[in-house]
């Protein structure tokens, strides 16, 4: 019900004309503009004034205009740019899923392997009675503050 009853918002908010497309597109134009401006950084420096230009470029883009900044410079450079390379940008997610998987799988086997070892077993026997420490000094404390209340 959850899902139906977001989607009949997003439409009603749609047909009103006050969807966040506009918004969307700003936060991926302005995205790409820090990515670019992070490798760009020792170059863009030299520029003279170039906080101001870019200060005016943001402004521009999230100017609240049917046709803004993020508008144009979205349906003109990046979406094309993104449709033409979408095989190639799919092919290297999907090559860095399968690494970051292989990682993960590989963190869990050594993880289960030192829980399983002597040292991982000490660990364990030490974080629970630390925890039932910790659990008691808790209830004392509830119960201090408890009998504070009744003088």
């Amino acid at each position: 019900t959850w899902g139906s009853r977001k989607g009949k918002q997003w439409y009603q908010r749609r047909v009103r004309g006050d969807d966040d497309t506009q918004w969307l597109t700003y936060w991926i134009v302005y995205s790409t503009f820090n990515i670019l401006e992070y490798f760009t950084d020792l170059l863009l420096f030299w520029i003279p004034m170039y906080n101001l230009l870019k200060c005016l470029f943001l402004l521009w883009c999230m100017w609240p205009i049917k046709n803004n900044g993020s508008t144009l410079v979205y349906h003109k450079i990046l979406r094309p740019f993104l449709l033409k390379n979408e095989d190639k940008i799919d092919a290297r997610l999907d090559k860095v899923t399968g690494k970051v998987n292989k990682y993960v799988d590989d963190a869990k086997r050594e993880a289960a392997a030192f829980a399983d070892s002597s040292t991982g077993q000490a660990l364990v026997a030490g974080a629970q009675v630390a925890s039932a420490n910790a659990a008691q000094q808790l209830d004392e404390a509830l119960n201090d503050s408890d009998k504070d209340k009744d003088i």
